[in-house]
């Protein structure tokens, strides 16, 4: 659909971008100006990020009644010491993707979990284990801090169904040495979906019982 300048009620954007190092990273930001040739944003950070422009990134716009997706370029960044804040000048896009922004239950469980991807013609498959999940995406442990392309294939394990869908890689991070990649799903069927969404509820209800105990 075209972009509209007028959308209203734009919450946050969201900005995908590969480093120097070709690693791929998520940044939230506030639009500051939005005008018919660029969006100007900012976002709070101590330190400036590792990033090569102009580059090519995927943007989405969060916005009260669902998610805006599109690619576009980065034409530079900025970062302001004082105010401890990263600016980004993007070029507007010219039409954007709506995708339905539902919240759901994100619950901790470690489920078994394979992800492949193709790499210099061959195929390469990680077996790992889920950190949490949610019907929106998943949370994965890895053994060590992995160069993934933006799509990958998941097959999750679940004890009473396998689910198989692609996921666009979203970030990867160091926790106490602990490292995890982030997913989003991209293609749930409807009874996929819906299976998540109950075993998630069902989890949380689990959850909630225990803490009472």
């Amino acid at each position: 659909m075209k972009f509209d300048l007028d959308i209203e009620n734009i919450n946050y954007i969201k900005i995908l971008y590969k480093d120097r190092y070709n690693f791929t990273h998520c940044v939230k930001a506030a639009i500051k100006k939005l005008e018919q040739k660029y969006v100007f944003a900012g976002a709070k950070s101590e330190k400036p990020i590792n990033i090569e422009t102009p580059q090519e990134v995927l943007l989405s716009f969060i916005c009260d009644n669902g998610l805006y997706k599109t690619k576009t370029n980065l034409n530079f960044i900025q970062f302001d010491k004082e105010e401890e804040y990263i600016f980004f000048s993007l070029v507007t896009p010219q039409e954007v993707e709506f995708q339905q922004n539902r919240e759901y239950f994100r619950i901790q469980m470690q489920e078994k979990v394979v992800i492949s991807y193709k790499k210099d013609d061959e195929i390469v498959e990680i077996p790992a284990s889920t950190y949490d999940i949610s019907a929106n995406g998943i949370k994965i442990i890895l053994p060590n801090i992995i160069n993934f392309p933006e799509e990958v294939n998941l097959d999750i394990l679940f004890p009473a169904k396998e689910i198989k869908t692609t996921a666009q890689f979203i970030r990867a991070d160091n926790e106490d040495d602990i490292y995890k990649a982030s997913f989003h799903f991209n293609h749930l069927t409807t009874q996929d979906l819906d299976y998540i969404s109950r075993l998630c509820l069902i989890k949380q209800i689990e959850h909630r019982r225990n803490s009472r105990v």
